[in-house]
């Protein structure tokens, strides 16, 4: 390889190093957007609920229709607190309960409620909504995902 062409390539792996880096650091330093939750939301939860004592995968035929709103609230320092309103096939009850959350590596947060409930949600808009799915649910299996959408700026 002739000394010039050589000088060349090693120039153009040194500068795609080095962009490689500043880049890198450009996103570290970012970090997640939304280093943590605040506020209160409205939420809808639609789905699909069962009690059955049976190991996942169910059949269709086990589940009864889940449909939840309510508010959702979320402090600073990782709590959260609930006061919803659930309605499986028919049966309406309430639920009011507090937990917390964590922010995850990959900007998600894991909320964990007083039930030991287990949601993993997505900030969505600049943290203005929030989509979620269920992803533990005690004594239950459960299929669904929702949306909770900021009523208030601040807590």
């Amino acid at each position: 390889m002739p000394h010039k062409l050589r000088r060349s390539a090693i120039t153009l792996s040194v500068s795609t190093v080095f962009m490689a880096v500043i880049c890198l650091q450009t996103a570290h330093a970012e970090g997640c957007k939304i280093p943590n939750l605040s506020g209160a939301y409205g939420l809808t939860i639609s789905g699909y609920i069962s009690f059955s004592t049976a190991a996942p995968p169910l059949p269709i035929g086990k589940f009864s229709p889940i449909s939840v709103s309510g508010t959702v609230t979320f402090g600073r320092s990782g709590t959260v607190s609930r006061s919803v309103q659930g309605n499986v096939g028919g049966a309406v009850f309430p639920v009011v309960d507090s937990g917390s959350y964590v922010r995850n590596s990959d900007c998600s947060f894991t909320i964990t409620h007083g039930n030991g409930e287990v949601w993993t949600a997505t900030p969505v808009r600049h943290g203005e909504e929030i989509e979620f799915s269920v992803t533990s649910l005690p004594g239950a299996v459960g299929v669904g995902a929702g949306t909770m959408i900021r009523k208030d700026n601040e807590e």
